[in-house]
């Protein structure tokens, strides 16, 4: 595929998001997706974008909403929910999660080609892998280390996020045509780890005291060992053995693409050289991490194993030795 082309539109007013939204109802199916700031704090997360594919008279459209505008963004509560129109996100967990999260929008039918390329059998299900693979479309992902707070966000970044919605509703169109299943449910939250993400607010560095040393039960030692996804051992692994080296973003963006290194050396080694990791998938996972207390997050916002994590880590080494 060449230059992808599509028609580009950049909402900041409540009437292009009106009209947007009744253009919306009227259709089968959209691609969503979002770009977020300071994911890693619960508290002070926010979604900067949202990014919206479709299709009308056959010709593929993006709208880019800019979340951080004075707009009314309760209007996109009737297409978000309609049940006659399929949303398609590439793994849902992360974004639909927090479209409930910050605007208690209940995002369905949800269609999620990460699900779908996943249940297909394929090992490389990340947007971009998935994007060369099928459709023969690169995406650029340096886009991905954007700060999406500053304003006004210039042409390469606003490209970027349209380019990964537009991407998801072709991929949308390839796997239904291969006849895939990405039907996907959000579960109703219980509990979220994530608000407990230990993000050091002083300048001072946490120091722990002799006593607390790494007497982890090995009962507790063993749940955590299989509570663990294999991907969140290769990203506790990297974190251990790279302290404070990256920054969130920096990790999340990384992992997926550049595989060099001593972390892609990890990733490998866990995982497979054959499988790939999904920029939500990894973000999720160090979401994660920091709710166990096994990975903290210091005041100059590096990643870093706690105690118990580096504990965790040495034991689990083992096994991939």
């Amino acid at each position: 595929m060449g230059n992808p082309e599509f028609t580009l539109k950049i909402i900041k007013d409540t009437g292009e998001l009106r009209r947007l939204s009744t253009e919306l109802i009227s259709i089968p199916a959209f691609a969503l997706d979002i770009e977020t700031t300071e994911w890693w704090n619960r508290h002070q997360e926010r979604i900067a974008l949202i990014q919206i594919a479709f299709r009308t008279g056959g010709q593929p459209k993006v709208a880019v909403i800019d979340a951080f505008a004075r707009l009314d963004l309760e209007i996109l509560r009737q297409p978000f929910e309609l049940d006659s129109t399929t949303k398609v996100i590439h793994n849902a967990v992360f974004d639909a999660a927090r479209l409930a999260d910050h605007f208690k929008f209940k995002v369905a039918p949800i269609f999620d080609t990460m699900v779908a390329a996943r249940r297909s059998g394929e090992k490389r299900y990340s947007l971009k892998a998935q994007a060369e693979t099928h459709l023969d479309l690169r995406l650029d992902k340096s886009g991905q280390r954007s700060d999406w707070r500053l304003h006004p966000l210039d042409t390469k970044q606003i490209y970027y996020a349209a380019l990964d919605a537009f991407a998801a509703l072709l991929l949308y169109e390839n796997q239904t045509g291969r006849q895939l299943d990405g039907a996907f449910r959000l579960k109703e939250k219980t509990t979220s780890r994530q608000a407990k993400l230990p993000l050091t607010d002083s300048s001072e560095p946490q120091i722990a005291s002799k006593n607390s040393d790494i007497k982890i039960s090995e009962e507790k030692d063993s749940q955590l060992k299989t509570d663990l996804s294999v991907s969140e051992v290769a990203l506790l692994g990297i974190i251990t053995e790279l302290p404070t080296r990256y920054h969130p973003d920096g990790l999340a963006a990384s992992v997926g693409s550049e595989r060099v290194g001593m972390a892609g050396w990890i990733v490998d080694r866990i995982l497979g050289a054959d499988t790939e990791l999904d920029e939500e998938s990894v973000k999720l996972g160090i979401i994660d991490l920091c709710g166990r207390n096994l990975v903290t997050i210091t005041a100059t916002r590096r990643l870093e194993a706690t105690i118990e994590g580096r504990h965790l880590w040495r034991t689990l080494k083992s096994e991939y030795d």
